[in-house]
Formats: C-alpha cells, sequence, structure tokens
C-alpha cells in the first residue's frame, strides 16, 4: 500500500468513524454509550501521563490485540 492510498484509508475512516460517533451522540437516551465517551475522553486527559504516551500505549494495547480498527483509531 503506498502513501497516498495509507492516505486515503485513514481519512475514509476517521470519515466513517465521525458520522457513527455523532449518530451514536444523537441518540440523547442511551446513557451508557455516553458514559463510555465521558470515559474514553477522560482516560486521554493530562494527568501523570501525558496525552501522547497514552495513545502510544493505546495503540500497543491495540497492536497486541491485534485489533485493527482500534489500530486506525490510535
Amino acid at each position: 500500500m503506498n502513501t497516498s492510498e495509507e492516505t486515503d484509508r485513514l481519512a475514509a475512516f476517521n470519515a466513517y468513524r465521525d458520522r457513527m460517533n455523532q449518530r451514536i451522540l444523537d441518540d440523547k437516551d442511551h446513557l451508557g454509550i455516553k458514559r463510555f465517551f465521558n470515559l474514553d475522553e477522560a482516560a486521554y486527559r493530562e494527568g501523570a501521563l501525558d496525552r501522547p504516551t497514552k495513545e502510544l500505549l493505546g495503540l500497543v494495547a491495540s497492536m497486541v490485540l491485534r485489533c485493527n480498527d482500534c489500530i486506525d483509531y490510535h
């Protein structure tokens, strides 16, 4: 896969993720999903570890689990 294909694939993934996240967030009655999104956001806030370190740890965990969507996310 060349760089252009990778860029296109990543852009398509991000666009799809944004659309799906918005659909989920538009459901005002789904408290569980909102709590999950808040937890994800809180996990990456600055703290004992900075955000880039947390992202790297998330990427490593995704690679160990062999989750391609998770790898794309990070």
